[in-house]
Formats: C-alpha cells, sequence, structure tokens
C-alpha cells in the first residue's frame, strides 16, 4: 500500500531535536518494510547522508511540540521542554494556557484552574505519566499552580478520547510527564537554576516582601550499561504572594420612601404594580477595601527510576511531591448592612446618585452613622450599630500538598506489548480562614470603652475603576489610632480537605499484520477515589451576638434591675493595643486614598488577648452551629473499566489512513457518609459535640448510587499529502460529578397529596449522592498543514459537543430512595400517621442539554527563511471561539431580572500570540500574550460566593535569555507586564463587583547545565 515518508530533512530534525518518544510514532507513520532495528532501513540510509542540524532553546521545544500533535493519534496539544527545567514560567499552569482553547483561572494573579473549551477546570480531567490526579482542594478541578514547571518535561492536552484514556474529561484531558532518564543524550546530566525576584507592588503589603527566589535542580544519570535510568529534580519557589482589591457587596432590591431624583420603575421587586409612596430601588449592601500580603512557599520534589535489564521488560517507577504553603493575610475596612436602608435603618442617608434605565439603582449616597448624636452605642442595653463597620484582619493561609506516585512493568517483544500499572495520588489541604474584627471606640484606653458610631461616608461607584470613598476626619484619623481601635471578635472557620486516588491499570497490545489494523488494545482498571472534607469552628464569645461584637458590642447581657443603673454579667472584653502589637499600613497605589489604618498579627494578638488568660480557642464542632457537622462528609467513588481499541493502519483512495475505533465500558460506585435527619426526633444516632452536647436527631448514613457507561470512540487521520493531514473525531464522553455535590445532606418534610388520598415524605436537600456524570457526545474535525521549507504548522478545527444534561436544583417526583439507599420514614412524626415516598429535592442531572460549538485556528513559524536579521523571528499564536446553547441563568442583584448568560467560565473569544527573536543560539527573547473573552464566574465576598460578569483581560509577559557559553545562560523575565486587574461587576458595568491588582513579577537569574 501507498504510504508517504517524511524528508531526510525531516528526520535529521526529529533526531536533532525532539524527544525520542515520539520516534516509534514516526516510524509508523513512514510505514517502515523491515524491522524498526534494523540498521539498513531506508530513513536511515537517508540521514548517513546529510548533517544532523540540532534545534535548540524555544524553537526546539516549538517543534517539539508540534510533531507531537502531527504524529499523535489523538486531536492533541502539547508543550514541551527543550531539557528538564527549561520550561520558563512560574508554574506548569502558564505554559498550558497558551495552547488554543485553553483559558486560566487567576487566583492571586497566578494561573491555577485551567478551562479547556469553554467548560471549567470540573470538567477538565488530568494525569501524571498516566495516572490518574487528584486536587489538594477544590474537589475534582486540580490546581495547576501545584506543580513546578521546572520538575514538568512536557504536558499534553487530549481534546479527543480514545478508548484507552482514562474516562473522566467531556472537556479534556491534560496529561503532565515527567522525564526519562533513559532518553537522555548524555548519560550523566545537571541542570539548575536560580533566579531572584521582585514585585513592585509589594510595598504596601506590611505581610510582604516584594523580594523572592525561584531555585532548582535536576540531575539525569545511565547505568549499567544504560539499564539503569535515574532523574531526580527539587524546585523551591518563594514569592511574594500580592493582591489589592476593592469589593462591592451584592446590591439588594426594595421599596423605599425616598424623596429623590425621578424614578420611571412602577414595580416592586417581584413585578407587582406598585402605585404611589415608596418605590423600587437597588441599594447598596456594603463593601470592602483590602490588601492581600503574604508568601508563597512550594517545594516539589521528582524522581523516576527505569530498569531495563534486558530487551523485553522495563520497570520504571516515578514520585512526584510538592508541598505548597501559601500563607496569606488581609488587612482592610468594611462598611456592611446598608442594605438595611429597605427595612427601616438606624442610620441617616442623603445626596443619592441614580443609575440605571429605570434610574433607580442607588450608586452613590452619603451614610451618617449618627448624624445627630442622638443614638445610643455599644455596648449600652438597647444599643443598635447604625451599620457595620470595622477593621479586618483575616488569616487566609490555606496549606497544602499533593503526592504522585506509581510503579510500571512492562513486557514486550515483536507481537504483544504488556503493562501492568500501580498508582496512588492524593492531595491535603488546611485552610485556616481565621478573622479578627477591630472595632472603633471614642476612647480605647477608657475603663468602659463605648464604641464611635458618629461616622460620616461618601461613597459612589465609578465604573469599572475605584469608587470614591471619603471618610470623615475623625473617623479616618481612628482608623489609624491604637487608641481608638481595639480588636473585639475572634472567629476561626478552618477546614481540612483530602482527595485520595488508588488506581491498578493492565494493559494489552498485539500486533497485527493486515491491510486494515496495525495493532489491538484491551485493558481493564479498577480504581477507588475517597474526598474527605472536614469543617470546624470557634467563635470568641456568644455565637448569638457575634456579628453585633465586631462592631463594638463587648457585653452580651445587662442586669436591669435598676433600670437606671444597668450592670454588665456577660462580657467579653476587647484588646487595648499595646506597641508592638500593630502597625499602621496604607493599601498604596491609586488605593492610597482610602487612608491609614491599624493592621495586627492574628496569632500574636490571640496569644495575648485569649490564650494567655487561658481561654481556649481551639476549632471544634458545634451543635450550636450545625453546619460543621453537616459539611462534613466522606465520598467515595469506585469504578472497575475495561476498553478494547483497534489501531488503522490503511488506505483510502490510495491516501495513508490511521486511527483508531474502540469502546470503554465502566461500572461506577459511588458511596456519600454523613449526616441525615431520623425519621423519629430524638431516635436517631446519638452524637456528643466537642462541648459536650449530645444530640440524637440525627442518623450517619451512607447514601449512594450503581450505574454503568458504555464510551465508544473513534480517531481517524486521513494523511493528504506528506505535509497536509485531515482528522476526525468522535466519542462519547462522561465527567463525574464534583465530589462536594455528591455529599448526604437534607430534612424531610411531610405532605398530603389530594390526588392519592395519602401523605408524602419529601427530602428536601441542597447535594445528592444519587447525582450522575456530565455526559456529551462529542466531534472533532481539523486540517493540519505543516510548513516543509521552514518550521511551523497550521491548524483550522471545528468542534462540536452534543451534551445530554447538565447539573441543577430541581424536584424529581417518585424518586427511587431505595435505589439511592435512602431510608423513608415510615411515619409523619407530627401526625403518627403512615407516609409514603415522596420527591426528593436536591442538585440532579435536568435532561436539559444543548450543544457547545467552535473553531480553533492555530499558526506557528519560524522565518528562517526572511534574510539576515529577519531570519531570526518567529511567531506562534491561536485563536478560539466557542458557544454554546446551554446557559446559565442567575439573579446578578437580588429582586433584578435573571440574567440569561453563558455557562460559567465560557469565554466566546479567547488567544494567544507570542513573538519571538533568536539570534545565533547566543541571544533569544519573546513576548507572550493571553486574551480572555468576558465570562461568567463566582467572586467571594463576605465568606460567601456570588456570581458576577467578569471583564475580558490580556495578560502579557516578557522572556529573554543570553548564552554565555555551552553551560550557562542568563535569564530575565516579567510576568503580568502591564499589572492587568481582574474585574467583574453585576449585571451592569456601573455596578462593580470587585476589582483585584497583583502587581508585576520580575525574574532574573542564571541556568546552568553541565
Amino acid at each position: 500500500m501507498k504510504k508517504f515518508k517524511p524528508s531526510a530533512l525531516t528526520i535529521a530534525f526529529l533526531l536533532g531535536g525532539m524527544q525520542l518518544s515520539v520516534l516509534p510514532l514516526l516510524a509508523q507513520e513512514a510505514g517502515q518494510q523491515t524491522e524498526t532495528n534494523s540498521p539498513e532501513t531506508e530513513q536511515t540510509k537517508a540521514v548517513t547522508d546529510i548533517e544532523v542540524i540540532e534545534v535548540k532553546g524555544f524553537r526546539r521545544s516549538l517543534f517539539e511540540a508540534i510533531n507531537v500533535k502531527r504524529y499523535s493519534d489523538t486531536v492533541v496539544e502539547a508543550v514541551s521542554a527543550d531539557d528538564m527545567g527549561a520550561l520558563p514560567d512560574v508554574s506548569i499552569a502558564d505554559s498550558i494556557t497558551r495552547l488554543p482553547g485553553v483559558t486560566s483561572v487567576r487566583t492571586g494573579g497566578q494561573s491555577s484552574e485551567l478551562n479547556i473549551r469553554g467548560l471549567s477546570g470540573s470538567y477538565v480531567f488530568a494525569t501524571m505519566n498516566g495516572r490518574e490526579l487528584v486536587s489538594n482542594q477544590g474537589g475534582r478541578s486540580v490546581q495547576f499552580d501545584q506543580y513546578p514547571s521546572e520538575l514538568i518535561n512536557s504536558a499534553q492536552v487530549y481534546k479527543s478520547q480514545k478508548a484507552s484514556l482514562i474516562e473522566g474529561g467531556v472537556a479534556g484531558t491534560i496529561e503532565l510527564k515527567t522525564v526519562n532518564p533513559l532518553n537522555n543524550k548524555e548519560q550523566h546530566s545537571f541542570n539548575a537554576q536560580l533566579r531572584g525576584s521582585y514585585n513592585d507592588a509589594a510595598d504596601s503589603h506590611s505581610d510582604a516582601s516584594a523580594e523572592g527566589s525561584r531555585v532548582s535542580f535536576s540531575y539525569q544519570g545511565k547505568f549499567l550499561d544504560d539499564t539503569l535510568g535515574v532523574g531526580l529534580g527539587y524546585a523551591r519557589l518563594d514569592q511574594p504572594k500580592i493582591a489589592t482589591q476593592f469589593v462591592n457587596y451584592q446590591p439588594r432590591c426594595g421599596l423605599l420612601p425616598y424623596d429623590g431624583p425621578a424614578v420611571t420603575s412602577e414595580t416592586d421587586c417581584s413585578g407587582n404594580a406598585v402605585e404611589g409612596g415608596a418605590k423600587k430601588y437597588f441599594v447598596p449592601t456594603g463593601f470592602e477595601v483590602m490588601s492581600r500580603g503574604g508568601q508563597d512557599l512550594r517545594d516539589g520534589y521528582m524522581g523516576t527510576f527505569s530498569y531495563v535489564p534486558n530487551q523485553n521488560f522495563k520497570v520504571t517507577t516515578d514520585l512526584f511531591y510538592s508541598k505548597f504553603d501559601s500563607e496569606s493575610y488581609d488587612r482592610g475596612y468594611r462598611f456592611d448592612n446598608w442594605g438595611s436602608l429597605i427595612d427601616g435603618p438606624n442610620f441617616d442617608f442623603s445626596d443619592a446618585v441614580l443609575s440605571g434605565a429605570n434610574n433607580d439603582v442607588i450608586v452613590g449616597g452619603t451614610y451618617y452613622g449618627d448624624r445627630y448624636n442622638d443614638n445610643l452605642a455599644y455596648p449600652f442595653p438597647g444599643a443598635r450599630s447604625p451599620f457595620g463597620f470595622h477593621i479586618m484582619s483575616d488569616d487566609a493561609t490555606i496549606d497544602s500538598d499533593v503526592l504522585s506516585a506509581g510503579t510500571n512493568f512492562l513486557w514486550e517483544n515483536e507481537n504483544y506489548t504488556v503493562s501492568l500499572d500501580l498508582s496512588h495520588s492524593r492531595g491535603k489541604s488546611f485552610s485556616a480562614d481565621g478573622v479578627i474584627s477591630l472595632a472603633m471606640f471614642e476612647d480605647a484606653t477608657s475603663d468602659f470603652p463605648v464604641a464611635y458610631d458618629n461616622t460620616m461616608v461618601r461613597y459612589e461607584l465609578n465604573g469599572l475603576n475605584l469608587p470614591t470613598i471619603q471618610l470623615d476626619p475623625t473617623t479616618l484619623a481612628n482608623l489609624a489610632s491604637a487608641g481608638h481601635m481595639m480588636p473585639t471578635s475572634l472567629e476561626k472557620y478552618p477546614n481540612v480537605e483530602e482527595n485520595e486516588a488508588n488506581g491498578i491499570k493492565l494493559d494489552f497490545k498485539y500486533v497485527l499484520d493486515n491491510e486494515f489494523l496495525n495493532s489491538v488494545e484491551a485493558g481493564v482498571r479498577w480504581a477507588e477515589r475517597t474526598h474527605d472534607f472536614d469543617r470546624r469552628m470557634y467563635r470568641y464569645g456568644l455565637s448569638s451576638d457575634f456579628i453585633a461584637r465586631r462592631d463594638g458590642k463587648w457585653v452580651s447581657t445587662w442586669d436591669l434591675t435598676d433600670p437606671d443603673n444597668p450592670v454588665p454579667t456577660v462580657t467579653f472584653p476587647p484588646y487595648m493595643l499595646n506597641s508592638g502589637d500593630y502597625s499602621v499600613m496604607n493599601l498604596g497605589g491609586d488605593f492610597a486614598r482610602y487612608g491609614n489604618f491599624i493592621a495586627v498579627n492574628n496569632k500574636d494578638i490571640e496569644q495575648k488577648w485569649l490564650i494567655s488568660q487561658g481561654i481556649n480557642t481551639t476549632a471544634g464542632k458545634s451543635w450550636e452551629n450545625s453546619w460543621t457537622f453537616f459539611e462534613s462528609n466522606l465520598v467515595t467513588e469506585t469504578t472497575n473499566s475495561a476498553y478494547v481499541q483497534l489501531n488503522l493502519d490503511t488506505t483510502v483512495a490510495e491516501l495513508p489512513l490511521t486511527g483508531n475505533i474502540g469502546v470503554r465500558v465502566v461500572r461506577s460506585e459511588q458511596r456519600s457518609t454523613g449526616l441525615l435527619a431520623a425519621p423519629v426526633a430524638g431516635e436517631g444516632d446519638c452524637i456528643t459535640d466537642d462541648e459536650g452536647v449530645e444530640n440524637c436527631n440525627y442518623n450517619r448514613v451512607e447514601q449512594g448510587i450503581d450505574y454503568t457507561d458504555a464510551l465508544p470512540s473513534m480517531n481517524l487521520n486521513l494523511q493528504l499529502s506528506e505535509n497536509d493531514q485531515l482528522r476526525f473525531a468522535a466519542a462519547k464522553v462522561m465527567s463525574r460529578p464534583e465530589m462536594p455535590d455528591m455529599r448526604v445532606s437534607g430534612s424531610w418534610s411531610f405532605v398530603d397529596n389530594p390526588a392519592t388520598g395519602q401523605t408524602e415524605a419529601n427530602l428536601n436537600a441542597s447535594t445528592s449522592p444519587a447525582l450522575k456524570p456530565f455526559y456529551a457526545t462529542q466531534y472533532d474535525l481539523s486540517y493540519e498543514h505543516y510548513f516543509s521549507e521552514t518550521d511551523g504548522a497550521i491548524v483550522f478545527a471545528v468542534f462540536y459537543k452534543d451534551i445530554e444534561s447538565i447539573v441543577q436544583q430541581f424536584t424529581q417526583e417518585k424518586f427511587d430512595f431505595a435505589g439511592a439507599n435512602i431510608e423513608v420514614p415510615a411515619v409523619d412524626p407530627v401526625k403518627q400517621i403512615p407516609v409514603v415516598p415522596g420527591s426528593y429535592s436536591a442538585k440532579f442531572n435536568n435532561g436539559e442539554g444543548g450543544y457547545l460549538r467552535g473553531a480553533e485556528v492555530a499558526y506557528t513559524q519560524t522565518f528562517s527563511f526572511l534574510p539576515g536579521f529577519w531570519s531570526g523571528f518567529g511567531f506562534s499564536g491561536n485563536v478560539s471561539y466557542t458557544e454554546s446553547e446551554l446557559k446559565n441563568s442567575f439573579t446578578a442583584v437580588a429582586g433584578a431580572e435573571a440574567k440569561t448568560t453563558p455557562l460559567p467560565g465560557l469565554s466566546k473569544v479567547v488567544w494567544t500570540a507570542a513573538l519571538f527573536y533568536d539570534y545565533e543560539d547566543i541571544f533569544s527573547t519573546r513576548v507572550n500574550v493571553r486574551y480572555r473573552d468576558d465570562y461568567v464566574g463566582d467572586q467571594i465576598a463576605v465568606g460567601q460566593n456570588q456570581q458576577a460578569f467578569f471583564l475580558e483581560e490580556m495578560i502579557v509577559d516578557y522572556q529573554a535569555s543570553y548564552q554565555f557559553d555551552e553551560n550557562w545562560q542568563g535569564v530575565f523575565s516579567v510576568n503580568n507586564l502591564t499589572d492587568e486587574p481582574n474585574i467583574s461587576y453585576f449585571g451592569e458595568q456601573y455596578l462593580t463587583g470587585t476589582l483585584q491588582y497583583f502587581g508585576r513579577q520580575y525574574y532574573l537569574g542564571v541556568n546552568a547545565k553541565f
């Protein structure tokens, strides 16, 4: 049969520049007629007559990535290092996000979660060396900033599925690869990197140092006549954590008798007609201005050992461990409870600034705490805070680590390959989430400090720019004075999350000799994954008034026997700050206008204020705050899968056709263990909290379902010419639900059904152990042209995903409780009459699907054909367009009409571009630009997730290197060159959500290679 063979020049490039692991693919494409270990193949003869061209640096990385795509049997994108430790980015997330259709979600200014083709990270499956990866936090979505780029040799993004790939990625599968030391060109090689860093926004952050560093070492060696390979690596990142932010809280709708500018709306917040009197307004609820400062400290370790005692047997063990401690403190002040303007406020309001189509959105005004100085202030009995106003010191530190380990046994000969793989992956995180609030007092040195409530603030939003915030002179001065600010409230909400996955995989491959198939593959896999989440809590003082304590209510109860002489009976005194207990800070930059304020060290104050007095501040579980029990849950997922895959090698109309056809069958069992209300109150499992309080109203139950899926797949590659090919792929794919969404939860209600005359027991929950995966049938078509006289390619691709259903909260009538192992109460506990199973309200696959479709163009070319100086230039870029029939509906502002938007995380237009220049393998420089269109996502404020619109963003990075000699290289880079902010808004751009700035990060250092 006719086969296109790569030219001798192409092979020379491959031998000189690409990874050895790609060569077997090339041999398959070339259709060798003799055995691959024969020294006299046609390709070998060609190469012996020409010079092998060594391609180095960034060009080589591009060339390797292009060839991974070119010779892959699936639709795939790749990033590749020319050597271990050569990727320039802080984490592998930054490298991957430059690939077509891939976007990142920035956490603290760094790329972390990755989205593919408009679907969020929960639909992205991640593997390392072919083994499942789990996240250290956040459910399914892997936090890719945990993985140092120095220890990852390459990454591939599979956009199409094949039967031999582990199921789980509707969006795609991201495969990280560590180095194979037996493929190293040298017998022994040692790489080292040392870089100092500087963040230009750190000066105003008392918890962060502007300077940081990156250090990495790696070694590869071959021993015992090249039968034993050893690869070792270590990478350390020490850099400041910087963010300066303004957060506007979600506005609230209500009727106001405000006599201001004309309001054209004639309805209330529910759409009912309103005549005269009060009118509908959307009012602010509060805001905060904050500095997040701290330190990111990441230590990564990699080890790989490969032993090949003979040509038929190979054992490889890989180990990857990363410990990421993100010390983070939020400092700033907060105003809240302005929404009470609707309910009858304890404060005065004037000079409203209105916006919106109906002139009914309040975007500005003046707020007076005690305008006429005639209100009682905390802590006096009967006093009420006019509105919430306090300094916050939030310990947002997260300590986490991930571990991935596995051993692979490989037996192979000319006709078959057998692979046995054992894997373990674990991720764990501890989130501190501790807050100290400082209230303002008239005199902090008084024996009986009284809260200062005569605050005035002028507040006005300026759209996507920083707002106007003007405090009265006394309040502004008090914020920075230890004579007026006192810690009054300590709250701690720590949580521990642990994810673990274990697997055993057995794969077979048998080589065939016929006109249609070159091999057949089959395999089985067993895997178990667990998600263990534990919540705890501590609050200083009574929980009944902890919110008021933030603003100065340090007396909880009074003896009012003598009304003229009230006596405090239950008190939780604030702490008077002494010299050395605090610092005065300013947010700096454009935020400097918002004034100075007190900043404290949480652990230091907790020790001096409470622990030193013998107060136990250990967080625990409490029935007074029962969510510490309900939100703690264990979810277990066990899967058994098997697949068969036929690998094609034939011709169609004398054109070579390769690819694969297969099916993967998966049996899934998911179980969730948690608390559910007992059918009879008081007759459940008796559980004692950490304060000794016993509760017998709940049962510890295990619920779950079993299901089986068949997932067919096909990948076809038609080679139109030596440099042109057409790909088509189709598959049914699945992504399992977020494990936190599979938790046990809910309470029973009993409703009479007139139609049947029976009383039904209905279960109302926010999560469900009966939640099934997200399914889609997807299609990919792409045309690829590879340039023959220069390095590069141009690729056109279209894709279509037919999604069966999405997950949302709704009620499923006549639910099969027995099938989910949910015990239904036998009687109504109040009426004491028999009941029958009814409905289940929870998160379900709603059965309503739709399409997600798009197009991608990628272009890479080095301009070596240009004369002289211009031959050093090159360009790599891509653009993706994605749209979806699936819609997301949410209320951006309470009481306003629901907004219909694309799926969360979907940006319609995404593009990346890199312009680079190389001069004689000595000097190299490049500018990288990443752009994503606006999208809908979660912004976090006051401990709550709330959806908002995020503005488009463009991230610009710059890198340069200079090769001093064969061993030493100098490097310089800048991340976020334009200090691009992260901006959100509530439906309309005049309703600001968040404005976050992270600063520019500079790196300067050297690389050494021996």
